[in-house]
């Protein structure tokens, strides 16, 4: 099915949480996301990711998660969400360029960059959490 001729089917589209450092990748994700009616938001490491989340009522639905990034990786990100309880609350599917590195344990599953967007959506339906 073409981009443009997706309906949305859902009543209430939950919040996301895109952490990559690559402002290209993260603004076109961004607005692809909204365009779908999601509320994204976004960061650009993980260290930012936990400033945002601080400032949440509640965890989001899902988080895409890059793994290689400056300041706090993907996989550090995941381990203070693990120390903290968090990861329980949410899911986290892996966005990465680079196949052959480990997932953290706990995320729900990958997919590779450039991502294909009917694959993305599709896995945003599948793992992301109902509020």
């Amino acid at each position: 099915m073409p981009y443009g001729a997706r309906v949305s089917t859902a009543q209430h589209r939950p919040t996301l949480l895109l952490v990559e450092n690559n402002e290209d990748v993260r603004e076109a994700l961004r607005e692809i996301l909204e365009s779908e009616g999601y509320h994204a938001l976004t960061a650009v490491n993980g260290q930012d990711a936990l400033n945002v989340l601080a400032g949440q009522e509640r965890m989001p639905g899902l988080i895409l998660l890059d793994l290689v990034m400056p300041v706090m990786d993907g996989h550090a990100f995941i381990e203070h969400l693990r120390g903290t309880g968090a990861l329980a609350l949410t899911r986290v599917l892996v966005l990465t360029a680079h196949p052959t590195l480990p997932l953290p344990q706990g995320v729900a599953g990958r997919l590779g960059k450039p991502v294909k967007l009917e694959a993305l959506l599709d896995a945003i339906a599948v793992h992301s959490v109902r509020a």
